[in-house]
C-alpha cells in the first residue's frame, strides 16, 4: 500500500516536471528559431535495477535529465532581404556582451552604421569572426552564405556545426546536451565539444525564417493528456489514503 503511495507520487513529480517543459514550449511556438525541450526518465535504468535483483528508486523523482530537440522547423518565407534561413545543421555566430553564441533565428536587421545585427542589436560575425558591414539592403545571399552587392562577395556569414553523437544529436552519451541553452535564443557549446564541418546538407536561404518546431496543437494536446494523467494520480492516492485510514481506524476496533 505505502508503496503504491510512492510510485504515484514519483510519478506526479514526473507529470509536474513534465508540465513545465511542456509550458515553456506552448510559450515559444512563435518564437523564431526556437528549439522545443523534452525530459529524460529514468525507466530504463529502473527496468535494468529491478531485472538484476537491485532495490528499486521509485521513491524518487523519475526525471533524468532534459534535452533539446535540435529538429528542422518549418521555413516560412517573408521575402525581407535580412531574413535567413539554415536548411540543415549550423547556427549563425553572433557577438554579444556575454561572448560569441550561436542561434538558429535569422530575422536580421541593419544598425545605422550599416552592421548587420540580431533584433537585439548584437553584431552577426562573418567566417573571420568580423562584423558585417553592407552599403544598404541592396544585397543577395547565396545557399553557401556568401553576401554579395554588385556582384562582389563582400563577407561570407559564419555558419557553425558541433560534434553529433553516432545518432546526430546534440547530446553525450549519458543525454546531457552539448549546447547550453541560453537567454535569447542563443546556444553555447559546452566545455570539450568541438566544431564539425559544416557539409553540403546545410544550406542559408535569403528570405526565409525558421519557425519554432514546438507545434502548438502537439503541445496542446500533450499538455491536457498530462493533466489527465496528473488527475489519475491523484485519484488513487486519495483511495489508497482512503483505504489507509479505514485500515488504521476501523478494521479489528471492537464495537
Amino acid at each position: 500500500m505505502l508503496e503504491g503511495l510512492y510510485t504515484s507520487g514519483s510519478s506526479m513529480l514526473a507529470r509536474s516536471t513534465r508540465q513545465d517543459v511542456i509550458a515553456n514550449n506552448m510559450a515559444n511556438t512563435n518564437v523564431t528559431g526556437f528549439k522545443r525541450d523534452g525530459i529524460f526518465l529514468k525507466e530504463l535504468g529502473e527496468a535494468r535495477r529491478k531485472g538484476s535483483g537491485g532495490y528499486p528508486t521509485w521513491r524518487e523523482n523519475r526525471v533524468s535529465g532534459a534535452y533539446i530537440d535540435f529538429e528542422q522547423g518549418a521555413l516560412r518565407q517573408t521575402n525581407s532581404t535580412l531574413h535567413f534561413a539554415i536548411q540543415g545543421p549550423g547556427f549563425f555566430q553572433v557577438r554579444t556582451p556575454q561572448g560569441d553564441m550561436y542561434t538558429r533565428n535569422g530575422e536580421f536587421s541593419l544598425n545605422r552604421e550599416g552592421v548587420l545585427v540580431t533584433n537585439l542589436g548584437q553584431p552577426v560575425l562573418d567566417n573571420s569572426g568580423r562584423e558585417i558591414k553592407v552599403e544598404g539592403d541592396d544585397f543577395t545571399v547565396n545557399e553557401e552564405g556568401e553576401i554579395l552587392e554588385h556582384g562582389d562577395v563582400i563577407a561570407t556569414l559564419a555558419i557553425h556545426d558541433f560534434e553529433k553523437d553516432i545518432d546526430g544529436y546534440y547530446q553525450d552519451p549519458d543525454g546531457i546536451s552539448r549546447l547550453e541553452p541560453k537567454q535569447n535564443g542563443f546556444y553555447l557549446p559546452i566545455p570539450g565539444v568541438n566544431r564539425a564541418q559544416i557539409t553540403t546538407d546545410t544550406k542559408v536561404l535569403q528570405g526565409f525564417i525558421e519557425q519554432s518546431n514546438a507545434d502548438p496543437i502537439v503541445q496542446m494536446v500533450d499538455m491536457v493528456e498530462l493533466f489527465r494523467f496528473y488527475e489519475a494520480d491523484q485519484r488513487v492516492i486519495r483511495a489508497q489514503d482512503d483505504t489507509l485510514d479505514r485500515a488504521v481506524n476501523e478494521v479489528g476496533n471492537i464495537r
